[in-house]
C-alpha cells in the first residue's frame, strides 16, 4: 500500500511537469490580409521554375501600406532589430507541427529599429509581392513603422 502510494505520488509530480513543458497559447493574430497572404500558391514559369502566384486581392494591395499584427522572429542576434520577419505564431512555438500548412511570414524592414519581444506587435508598412521565385522572401513590409 506505501508502495502503491509512493508510485502515485511519482506520477502525479511528473504529470504535473508535463504539463509545465506545454508552449503557452499565442493569441490568434490573423486578418484579413495575413488569410490573403495564406493563399499563395505556387505556379511553373515560362522558364518551368516554380514561382508564387497571389490571389488578386492580395495584388492589389501591392505598394499599399498594410498594417500586420504579429511575432517577431529574428533574423540577427541583437537587441534591437531593423529587419525581421513577422509570423502569426511566436517562435517558441512549432510552425511546422499540427494541421495546416506552415503559417505565413513576412520580411519586415523597419524605419527605425525596434526592440524584440516575445509579444505580440502591430506593424504598418507597404506591402511589396516577389514572384521571382529567387531565395528572398515572398512577402515584404517596406518603410514599415510599429504601430502604437
Amino acid at each position: 500500500m506505501i508502495i502503491a502510494r509512493k508510485w502515485l505520488l511519482l506520477i502525479l509530480m511528473f504529470s504535473g511537469y508535463a504539463g509545465l513543458a506545454q508552449p503557452p497559447a499565442h493569441i490568434p493574430l490573423m486578418n484579413s490580409t495575413w488569410k490573403l497572404i495564406g493563399q499563395r500558391t505556387y505556379k511553373k514559369n515560362a522558364e518551368f521554375k516554380m514561382v508564387p502566384a497571389f490571389p488578386a486581392k492580395l495584388e492589389a494591395l501591392q505598394n499599399k501600406t498594410v498594417e500586420l499584427p504579429g511575432y517577431i522572429i529574428p533574423i540577427n542576434a541583437d537587441l534591437n532589430h531593423r529587419e525581421f520577419m513577422l509570423a502569426v505564431v511566436p517562435m517558441d512555438q512549432c510552425p511546422y507541427c499540427g494541421q495546416g500548412d506552415i503559417p505565413s511570414m513576412v520580411e519586415v524592414k523597419m524605419v527605425k529599429e525596434l526592440g524584440y519581444t516575445d509579444k505580440p506587435v502591430k506593424i504598418k508598412g507597404k506591402l511589396m509581392l516577389n514572384k521571382t521565385g529567387d531565395y528572398r522572401s515572398e512577402v515584404f513590409l517596406l518603410q514599415a513603422e510599429q504601430v502604437k
